[in-house]
């Protein structure tokens, strides 16, 4: 699988089988949007309901605009200091292990990103958002640090992923589901083809014979792709490589800027391959 839910959680889990697992690497730092819900005026250990209660208050702000502006200045890059019940690891072992013992490690500020956050109701001491951010943000922080700036306190009771990269709610199967679909043979119509797990990568295609010497280890240089001005790519950026037909021959790391901006030897290398598919 392509990541973890807290247990509180529910929602979107991309899970790779067979030559998709060679993908997990590209999929595990994908954005990704929740629905979430916090409750003002109580702090626990945890950071959400299943831990002990810390601290009470009852000076919860009852403006909703302080509150819906609050949850907005959390908007663009921020610090965050991961939980100290995570499954994050000190030394080999998760944090919320050593927690549970009475060990509690300082863990380190990082920066993460919320792209956009948004108020959908407020029900005091209960408020519902939506939080669209990068990959190794804490929604249970996030809801603590709202809940310090307001002055009350706060922890999360309820979460939902509804993004993961470009996989949807809307899209996704319950276990429930997958076994009935399993019973009636038809989980394989619900399996997202590789390149359509990857589209949100720029993409070049390449004809039967270089596709086949690509997957034998060829690395492509400008003259196999005469209309490398029509791809919009920066050096750096990842990139997938399909056939004709859109079936994943590799994903790439481009070693130019497209459409060019200087003029390439016909053997200048496009992209570096990273990794290679035999389906």
């Amino acid at each position: 699988h392509t990541g973890t839910l807290d247990p509180l959680a529910t929602g979107v889990l991309p899970i790779c089988i067979n030559e998709a697992t060679k993908i997990v690497q590209f999929l595990i730092n994908d954005d990704k949007e929740y629905e979430a819900d916090l409750k003002l005026g109580v702090e626990t250990d945890t950071q959400d309901l299943f831990g002990r209660v810390i601290r009470e208050s009852c000076q919860i702000p009852g403006d909703h605009n302080k509150i819906i502006d609050t949850f907005i200045s959390f908007e663009g890059n921020i610090k965050q200091k991961p939980p100290v019940f995570s499954a994050l690891k000190y030394q080999g072992t998760p944090l919320y292990k050593l927690a549970r013992r009475g060990i509690y490690v300082d863990t380190p500020e990082r920066e993460i990103h919320i792209f956009k956050i948004n108020v959908t109701k407020i029900d005091l001491p209960y408020v519902s958002f939506n939080v669209s951010c990068s990959k190794g943000t804490y929604i249970r922080t996030l809801c603590a640090d709202i809940g310090k700036r307001l002055g009350c306190g706060a922890h999360l009771v309820g979460l939902r992923r509804i993004r993961s990269g470009s996989f949807y709610i809307k899209d996704s199967h319950s276990l429930d589901e997958l076994e009935v679909l399993l019973k009636n043979g038809a989980v394989k119509d619900k399996v997202i083809p590789l390149d359509k797990a990857l589209n949100n990568l720029p993409q070049i295609k390449v004809n039967d014979d270089l596709a086949r010497r690509v997957r034998h280890g060829k690395q492509i240089i400008v003259d196999d792709v005469k209309d490398i001005c029509l791809f919009h790519i920066k050096t750096g950026e990842r990139l997938r490589i399909t056939s004709l037909k859109d079936d994943l021959i590799a994903v790439g790391e481009s070693l130019i800027t497209s459409p060019l901006t200087d003029k390439k030897d016909g053997w200048d290398m496009i992209c570096k391959l990273i990794r290679v598919f035999n389906t």
